[in-house]
C-alpha cells in the first residue's frame, strides 16, 4: 500500500512538473554556420574572416526557418526561446550537445537530414547514438530536390537521362552539394534505381555545384530547390525535373522524376526538431502541437513555399518514422557509394 500511494504521488507529481512547463527560457542548439546547412553551404573552414562575413551577412535560409521557430515557440510557450549556435565536425557539436543535456524539454536541436541520418553512418565512431539519445519532436520542412542542366543544352527527359547513362556507361557527370549531402545521395539512389552509371562530382556546397553546371564543367546537377530559384529568373538553369514524390507549387510546371521517367523515384531533405531521449511525451507532444499550429498559418506556408521549402506538419510518431525509413534507406545508398569515411 505504502508503494503504491508512493507510485501515485510520483506520478502526480512528473504531471505538475511537466503542466508548469517552461518556467524559463528556452534553449534552441544550432548546429550549423551562418552560411546555412551542410546540404546547402557545404562545410566551410571556419575562419576570423568567415565569422565576419558570417556576421554581416544576409541570414541564411536555415537562419530564416529557426527565426520561424524562435518566434513560433516563444509565443506559444510564454518563455523566450535563445538560438545557441554550436557548429563544428560536421554538426557533432551540437547533436551531442543537445544529446547530453537534461532531458527536461529546455534544451532543443534543430537539424537536418545529413546530421540526422547519413553523418552517423559516415563516421566509423560517431560521438553519439542519434537514434537512441535524441527524439523527433517534429518535422519542419522538406526541402526538394531539382535535377538542372544548362538552359541551351538540348531537351532531354529524364527517360532519355537513364537510357544514355545505360548505352554510355559513366559519360554523364553530375555536380551535388556536397559528399554526404542529400543531394549527392539523391544522385546515387537515382543512380542505383534505375541502372544509370553516372559520375558524382563533389563541389562544397550549391554555390558551386550550380556554377559547375552553369560553366559547362559538368552536365547536370543534383541541388536543393532554395539554390535553384534564385538562377531561373535569367534563362540559363533548366530543371530537368524534380525528384521529390510530388511537384513543389513555385515550379508546379515541372514534372516529378517519378512522373517523368524514374517510376517510384522519391528524395528530398528536411529540417527538425529534436530533444534529448527520454523527454517527457506530453512535452514533446506540447512541441509538436506548437510547431504544426504554425505551419497551419498561411503567412508561413506562403513564406518557406517562395524559398523552395515544403510545410511538413505531422506528429512526433510520424517524424520519427520518417527519420527510421530515411536511415534505413541512405544506409543503403551509403553501402554502395564511394565516399570518404
Amino acid at each position: 500500500m505504502i508503494r503504491l500511494f508512493a507510485g501515485l504521488f510520483c506520478a502526480a507529481h512528473m504531471t505538475c512538473a511537466q503542466a508548469a512547463y517552461p518556467e524559463r527560457p528556452v534553449e534552441l542548439v544550432l548546429p550549423f554556420p551562418g552560411t546555412g546547412s551542410t546540404d546547402i553551404a557545404g562545410i566551410p573552414r571556419i575562419t576570423k574572416l568567415a565569422r565576419i562575413m558570417q556576421n554581416v551577412s544576409a541570414p541564411s535560409l536555415t537562419d530564416n526557418m529557426v527565426q520561424e521557430i524562435q518566434q513560433t515557440l516563444g509565443a506559444a510557450l510564454g518563455q523566450p526561446v535563445n538560438v545557441l549556435r554550436r557548429v563544428r565536425g560536421k554538426t557533432n557539436l551540437g547533436t551531442r550537445y543537445v544529446a547530453n543535456a537534461a532531458p527536461d524539454g529546455y534544451t532543443l536541436l534543430f537539424a537536418d537530414t545529413p546530421t540526422i541520418t547519413v553523418f552517423p553512418v559516415l563516421n566509423p565512431k560517431p560521438p553519439i547514438d542519434i537514434a537512441a539519445e535524441l527524439v523527433p519532436v517534429a518535422m519542419f520542412a522538406r526541402m526538394p530536390i531539382a535535377l538542372i542542366t544548362v538552359a541551351d543544352r538540348p531537351h532531354e527527359s529524364v527517360r532519355d537521362i537513364i537510357e544514355r547513362a545505360r548505352r554510355l556507361p559513366a559519360s554523364i557527370n553530375y555536380a551535388s552539394a556536397g559528399e554526404g549531402s542529400t543531394s549527392h545521395l539523391t544522385g546515387e539512389l537515382f543512380a542505383a534505381m534505375t541502372g544509370a552509371r553516372i559520375v558524382h562530382v563533389n563541389y562544397n556546397g550549391s554555390l558551386p555545384a550550380m556554377n559547375a553546371v552553369l560553366t559547362g564543367q559538368v552536365e547536370l546537377g543534383f541541388v536543393p530547390l532554395p539554390a535553384v530559384l534564385p538562377y531561373l529568373g535569367g534563362g540559363k538553369i533548366r530543371i530537368v525535373a524534380m525528384a521529390s514524390s510530388t511537384r513543389h507549387p513555385a515550379v508546379a510546371g515541372i514534372a516529378t522524376m517519378a512522373e517523368s521517367g524514374a517510376a517510384g523515384f522519391d528524395a528530398s531533405g528536411w529540417f527538425g526538431l529534436f530533444a534529448p531521449a527520454r523527454t517527457p511525451s506530453a512535452i514533446v507532444s506540447l512541441l509538436n502541437y506548437d510547431i504544426n499550429r504554425a505551419l497551419s498559418e498561411d503567412v508561413l506556408q506562403r513564406a518557406l513555399v517562395a524559398q523552395g521549402m515544403m510545410p511538413a506538419p505531422g506528429s512526433s510518431e510520424e517524424f520519427r518514422m520518417h527519420v527510421q525509413n530515411d536511415r534505413e534507406r541512405w544506409a543503403r545508398v551509403l553501402a554502395t557509394a564511394s565516399i570518404k569515411r
